[in-house]
């Protein structure tokens, strides 16, 4: 079967290599909003998605749906971003991916105990409203778009933190290449916010324009190795 064998593994990431080094061309050439460019990658990540699928259907693992559920989420994620201008509900999306993710590593733990998880989720929401009134009290403005971000950013931070400890816990081809997707992830989130700063705060200087610049070419730099890592993650544990 495709995602049973290590060969079907390795087919999927020369694929998904190939059409990255072409779309990224795109991006370092300056045409990051060419709709071949566009297209190219949300083909990568509808590739994940079937990956997913794929896998799911023959491996029946709740690990397995899990995941293609969060690649499912992520794509109708990135169909918002790359395609329409309603960022708010592509964010939101994506944090219905993380709250998914939460739950993977909970499920991926040794200790499976249903008070982390509320746990995890009402410490996010505690430091969401926090980091919204700080944000109030600087004058910053804040949309709803911004307010989402805030709250998914959150959640991806606290994902990576606890994937990375249950990946040194319990180490093991799964653990640690979902742990090293979802690093990546953030990288991407990262450069991301740097990106979209300048719609919230005004900042004029010559290093920050270079890092603006970059942050534009980072994002699916990070991003696509990102979804393949996670994707590939649900499958390495038993064809590896």
């Amino acid at each position: 079967m495709f995602a049973k064998n290590k060969w079907g593994v390795f087919a999927f990431i020369i694929i998904e290599l190939l059409l990255y080094s072409v779309f990224m061309t795109g991006d370092i050439s300056g045409h990051p909003s060419s709709g071949t460019v566009t297209m190219l990658k949300f083909l990568c990540i509808i590739l994940c998605n079937i990956f997913a699928l794929v896998c799911a259907v023959e491996f029946r693992q709740k690990d397995n749906y899990i995941l293609l559920g969060a690649m499912f989420f992520t794509g109708i994620s990135d169909y918002f971003l790359l395609f329409t201008e309603n960022f708010t509900l592509g964010m939101i999306t994506f944090c219905i991916v993380q709250m998914l993710y939460l739950l993977r590593i909970w499920f991926l733990e040794e200790s499976r105990q249903g008070r982390r998880v509320l746990g995890r989720i009402f410490a996010n929401i505690v430091l969401w409203a926090v980091i919204l009134l700080i944000l109030d009290k600087l004058k910053v403005t804040v949309n709803l778009l911004l307010t989402v971000s805030v709250f998914y950013f959150i959640s991806i931070l606290q994902n990576v933190i606890t994937g990375t400890k249950n990946a040194v816990r319990r180490p093991g081809w799964k653990n640690l290449i979902f742990a090293a997707g979802m690093f990546l992830f953030i990288l991407c989130d990262i450069n991301v916010g740097i990106y979209n700063m300048n719609g919230f705060i005004a900042i004029e200087n010559a290093a920050f324009q270079k890092l603006y610049n970059f942050s534009g070419v980072a994002m699916w730099m990070f991003y696509l190795p990102a979804q393949v890592c996670i994707a590939v993650s649900g499958k390495v544990g038993q064809c590896l």
